[in-house]
C-alpha cells in the first residue's frame, strides 16, 4: 500500500532541485545554464577582498556600493554557509557581535538592510590561501535579471517493460531548463584576494 511513485517523484523533486540550483550558479553554458559565476557571461567583479582568508565589513560595504544604485532596491546577497557564519563571528573591540541576525522566523538575515541567502554551491573559504586564491565567495545584486528558461515541465516515467525480466521497475526523470544573466552589472561578486 506504499505509493513508490509519489515518494520517487517526490526525491527526484529534490534531486533536480539541487542540480539545477548547482547550474544556475556554476554552469558552463555548455550543455547547461550559464552559471552567474561563469568567467565570460556571469556576474561582473565588484570588490577584491583585502584578505586572502577572510572577509570583513569593509570588504562588504565595497560590494554594496559597487553595485550601481537602481539595483541596490531589490538586491540579495548570496554565499556560502561558512562565510556567513564567519561574518556573524565578526566583533567590535569591545567583544561585541557586529552584526545581529533576524530573530523573527520565517524572516531572512539582513545585512545594510538587503536580505542574506546561503548555497552550499558558492564557493567557501578554506583558510589556506593557496587554494582560496581568487574564489568568488560572494555575490550582491538583483537577480531578477537572471532569466530561466523552462523548457518542459518535469516529467517522471514508470518503465515496466525494460526491467521485467528480472521483475522490477524503472523511473526516469527528465527536464529541460536554460539559465542567463542578461545583464551583468545587476550582480555584482566579491572575489578573494590573489
Amino acid at each position: 500500500a506504499f505509493d513508490i511513485a509519489a515518494y520517487i517523484a517526490d526525491r527526484f523533486g529534490k534531486v533536480m532541485g539541487r542540480a539545477e540550483e548547482r547550474a544556475f550558479l556554476v554552469g558552463t553554458g555548455d550543455k547547461q545554464p550559464t552559471g552567474l559565476l561563469n568567467d565570460t557571461i556571469g556576474a561582473e567583479l565588484g570588490v577584491t577582498a583585502a584578505s586572502q582568508t577572510a572577509v570583513t565589513f569593509d570588504d562588504i560595504f565595497k560590494l554594496y556600493y559597487s553595485l550601481k544604485a537602481p539595483y541596490r532596491a531589490k538586491a540579495t546577497f548570496l554565499c556560502n554557509e561558512e562565510l556567513l557564519l564567519q561574518l556573524m563571528m565578526l566583533k567590535d573591540g569591545q567583544g561585541n557581535y557586529i552584526w545581529r541576525p533576524a530573530l523573527d522566523i520565517g524572516k531572512p538575515d539582513t545585512i545594510l538592510g538587503r536580505p542574506i541567502y546561503t548555497s552550499s554551491y558558492m564557493p567557501a573559504i578554506t583558510g589556506n590561501a593557496t587554494a582560496d586564491k581568487n574564489k568568488k565567495v560572494l555575490l550582491f545584486g538583483d537577480f531578477s535579471y537572471y532569466w530561466i528558461a523552462d523548457r518542459q515541465n518535469r516529467t517522471l516515467k514508470r518503465l515496466n517493460e525494460l526491467y521485467a525480466v528480472t521483475d522490477q521497475v524503472g523511473f526516469i526523470g527528465t527536464q529541460r531548463v536554460d539559465g542567463k544573466l542578461i545583464l551583468p552589472e545587476a550582480v555584482q561578486i566579491m572575489k578573494v584576494k590573489a
